[in-house]
């Protein structure tokens, strides 16, 4: 992944763009309090709804476009730069670009959103302590900050209570805010009612498709890694376990291999998760259709697929990762 090669053409016309709106040199810092105008970002991630539409990533990946050109070219002082929190430094503008990347790359939000950061940024480069503040509230808005599924608690409770059927004739409203389009919390009622499944101990083959994926993946050392892979396995295999034949393989010809590259592994995923002190789930990107499931305590994890199915959900793939010491 290079964000770079995406977003280069972005980065001149926004930091162009910027200049000429009047954002002054970066060595004439403006007379405004910027530790009160970054402070507009945590207000404005307080609001976010953390779940996002095609419109919602377009107009997110807009604005962090500039905010990303505008460091990387100078246009903010120097000392605001050193000041800003670890959300708003570069790396992690650039990663918010990949975060929020979208195929409609011709989406009006994807133009008018720049548009407008560039106009408050030149603003609040010529002193205007308002523009400031509202240009990273709206980055707040568009934080990348996962949402942590479980922290839904109205939204399990009535997935729990309900149907997939009923919950599809009953979608949840959500607050009115920056992101105008209904955005879809269904999925996250969904996982949230998987992952709770998981805790209690409890089957999962009817949250599954009748046949998912299953993707195997332990990395050791050396470039070398184990995978297996299966497909069509049966949903409630995953309940009861099931064996499946993995492969060794290596990069570096200096490696201590096996004598045995092949072998028979085995999966349960109740077992696995009995191991698990504590099962945190976040969205893995702003499409919400790939979960992460860790345990921070642990070097497994797990990403889980969701995709539409009948009238409600279903899980599709189930990838099991473990990183060795």
């Amino acid at each position: 992944m290079n964000a770079w090669l995406t977003c280069s053409k972005w980065f001149i016309a926004s930091a162009a763009a910027a200049l000429s709106a009047g954002a002054g040199s970066a060595s004439e810092p403006a007379a405004i309090d910027w530790e009160t105008a970054t402070a507009g970002f945590a207000e404005g991630e307080q609001r976010s709804p953390m779940v996002f539409n095609m419109k919602d990533a377009a107009r997110c990946s807009g604005r962090w476009m500039v905010h990303a050109g505008a460091i990387h070219y100078g246009t903010f002082p120097e000392t605001v730069v050193d000041a800003f929190i670890e959300q708003l430094r570069l790396p992690a503008a650039v990663l918010a670009v990949d975060f929020f990347v979208t195929e409609d790359r011709d989406h009006p939000a994807s133009r008018d959103a720049p548009d407008e950061a560039d106009r408050l940024l030149g603003l609040a480069l010529a002193g205007d302590a308002a523009a400031a503040r509202t240009y990273f509230d709206n980055l707040g808005l568009c934080s990348t900050r996962p949402e942590m599924v479980q922290d839904l608690t109205s939204v399990a409770i009535d997935a729990a209570a309900t149907t997939q059927e009923q919950a599809e004739e009953s979608p949840i409203e959500i607050a009115s805010s920056d992101f105008d389009e209904p955005v879809n919390q269904r999925r996250l009622a969904f996982i949230e009612l998987f992952v709770q499944r998981l805790r209690d101990g409890a089957p999962v083959a009817d949250l599954l498709k009748p046949q998912i994926t299953y993707v195997y993946m332990v990395k050791h050392d050396c470039a070398a890694a184990t995978t297996g892979y299966v497909e069509l396995l049966p949903a409630s295999d995953v309940d009861t376990g099931f064996p499946f034949e993995a492969a060794y393989t290596w990069e570096n010809p200096d490696c201590m291999v096996p004598p045995e590259l092949d072998s028979i592994e085995a999966f349960n995923l109740k077992e696995t998760m009995s191991h698990w002190d504590r099962i945190e789930a976040a969205a893995n990107d702003h499409n919400f259709d790939v979960f992460f499931l860790s345990d921070r305590a642990r070097n497994d994890y797990l990403l889980i697929s969701v995709e539409p199915y009948g009238k409600g959900y279903a899980v599709s793939k189930i990838e099991y990762r473990l990183e060795m010491p």
